[in-house]
Parts: structure tokens; C-alpha cells; sequence
């Protein structure tokens, strides 16, 4: 593919980790790649270390925020400067792992049918430095994105070219904004992950916003809202037992679910399924090492030939 891939990379205040996030991008065998930084408004070391990267290589473009805009925004601030028509995504602290550009970017060529195409991730604990590889469903459409985002990453490449809306990411959610973007793709073309490992994903604990249980509800609230007409009874149901269980716990992912009984007591019954067998999956996951097998369950079960839709 000859298709000039930008890669947008936010950062704020991570001076050592963006230079490693940055070459593991510019190391990879592309004829054609820009990658647009958007220096946050960082306080530290940032600014001088990427105008070092980019005196060194002349694809490294370089965005100055006036003041700190946060993840989201800083991606759409580097998407309007992108030249692209490939667009992709790394952030500060991973790593694009060898060999991934061509990998994706020779399946999108062999695919045209394609909007949008990710990969398999490595996750490790920045605390322990254990990591486990993360094997997603290879194919799903809409269905499952719906109820959870099956990717799992903001890694992937897109095709604007594919879509009739401008690709960028909804700042009105504060997490769960690649998962509305994936959705939104694969509403108009086919989406998919490949087999491969690409992505080494950097998991924190502490205050990383991705991990915090506020912006984890108020992202969920929010991607309900603006898809919640699409969803099924029991694909609603379902988002409303876990943003229940954020603040009671289980108790209260049961009391959601019996109280959408009363309305709609086959979705109900459909959602306390799927919601029973993706914890399930979840600690079997976690103890063989395994952190896929519950997007994978959830793609089987919630996917046309998967459980009932439960209108």
C-alpha cells in the first residue's frame, strides 16, 4: 500500500515514554507514514525532546496545545492536521510492536470492502511488569459493539476515505470514545481484527483516567444516550446493570435487571445471561492468563447467530 498512514499520538508530561511511543511507530516498514505528536501542554522535558525527534526525521510533525485539552481532543487536534488517508493511533506510554504497520495496512489493501482494521495487544502491569496477551474476537460487527467494545484499544487503522462522517473522537466522552468511533465504523463498512500481535498496551494503577469508576460511568451514560436507539432491550438492560454495579456492586446490577423485568422481561432475561456469562469469562480470563476470552465470549453471544436480541 503506497496510502500515506498518519499516526496520531497524544502526550502530556511524559517526556521519556512519548520518544519510546514515537520511534516504536517510526520503526515501522511503511513506504508512507507521518506521525503528527500533540504535545499536550506539557510542563516537563516534552517540548524540547520532540523538537529534537523532529529535527531528526522529517516525518515527525509536531502540534503545540495553547492549553491542556486532554486524550480525546488532543487526537482530534492531530486528526485535523493529519494528511493521511490511513489513520491510526499509538499513546504515550505503548508501543506499536515490529512489523504491525504492514501487517495492517497490507490487509486493508487486500480488503477495500474494509473501514477499519485492528489487531491482537500485549497488556502489561507498569507495577509488576507481567503481561498477558489479549486475543479479541476476530470478526463482529455492530451487534457487539453495541454492548462492549471488543477491540479494547483506541489501536487501529481507518480508512477515511470508507466513511461519510469525518473520523475523530467524541469529546463529550470522557472514556469510551474509540469504542463510539469503532461503532460508528462499522455502521457504515465491515471492521476487523487480525490475528497478530501488534500493540503493547501499558496498564497503570492509581488515577489513569481509563481507570477510574467516575469517568468509566459518566463514558457508559454517555454512549448509551447516544446509541441507546439502536440497542435492543436487553443490550440497554445490560448497560444498565453495569452502571448500576459501579456504585452497588452486584446487588444492585440484580436490582437493574429485575426492575427492567417489569417492561421488558425477556430482554431482562437475555441481558442477565450475557451479564452472568461475561463475568464468568472474565475471572476465567484472568486466571489462565487470558484477558481476550471475555470480549471473544461476549462477540459469540451477543453477535445475529449469539443469544436472543430480547426486544
Amino acid at each position: 500500500m503506497t496510502d500515506l498512514v498518519s499516526v496520531v499520538l497524544p502526550t502530556r508530561d511524559r517526556a521519556e515514554d512519548v520518544v519510546r511511543a514515537a520511534t516504536s511507530v517510526l520503526s515501522q516498514d511503511l513506504e508512507a507514514l507521518e506521525l503528527v505528536v500533540v504535545n499536550d501542554s506539557s510542563t516537563d522535558d516534552t517540548a524540547r525532546v520532540l523538537d529534537e525527534l523532529a529535527g531528526r526525521d522529517d516525518r515527525v510533525h509536531v502540534v503545540e496545545t495553547e492549553a491542556p485539552l486532554g486524550p480525546c481532543e488532543a487526537r482530534n487536534r492531530g486528526l485535523a492536521v493529519a494528511r493521511g488517508e490511513i489513520v491510526g493511533f499509538c499513546d504515550d506510554d505503548d508501543r506499536w510492536l515490529p512489523g504491525i504497520g504492514s501487517a495492517l495496512t497490507a490487509f486493508l489493501d487486500a480488503r477495500p470492502e474494509l473501514a477499519m482494521v485492528s489487531s491482537w495487544h500485549v497488556v502489561e502491569h507498569a507495577a509488576t511488569g507481567r503481561s498477558a496477551g489479549f486475543r479479541g474476537p476476530l470478526r463482529f460487527g455492530t451487534e457487539a459493539l453495541l454492548w462492549q467494545n471488543v477491540v479494547g484499544l483506541p489501536f487501529a487503522l481507518i480508512r477515511r476515505g470508507a466513511l461519510s462522517f469525518e473520523v475523530g473522537f467524541d469529546p463529550a466522552l470522557p472514556t469510551g470514545e474509540d469504542w463510539d468511533l469503532f461503532l460508528r465504523c462499522a455502521q457504515e463498512r465491515p471492521v476487523c481484527t487480525v490475528p497478530h500481535v501488534g500493540y503493547l498496551y501499558t496498564q497503570h494503577g492509581g488515577t489513569r483516567v481509563t481507570r477510574s469508576a467516575d469517568a468509566q460511568a459518566v463514558g457508559r451514560r454517555g454512549f448509551l444516550a447516544k446509541h441507546g436507539a439502536a440497542m435492543s432491550s436487553a443490550c440497554r438492560l445490560y448497560h444498565q446493570a453495569v452502571l448500576a454495579g459501579y456504585d452497588g456492586g452486584r446487588p444492585a446490577m440484580a436490582g437493574a435487571l429485575r426492575a427492567g423485568a417489569v417492561s421488558h422481561p425477556v430482554g431482562a432475561g437475555c441481558a442477565a445471561l450475557v451479564l452472568a456469562a461475561s463475568l464468568g469469562a472474565h475471572r476465567v480470563g484472568q486466571r489462565r492468563g487470558d484477558p481476550g476470552l471475555q470480549a471473544r465470549v461476549m462477540a459469540r453471544l451477543v453477535s445475529p447467530r449469539g443469544a436472543p436480541r430480547g426486544r
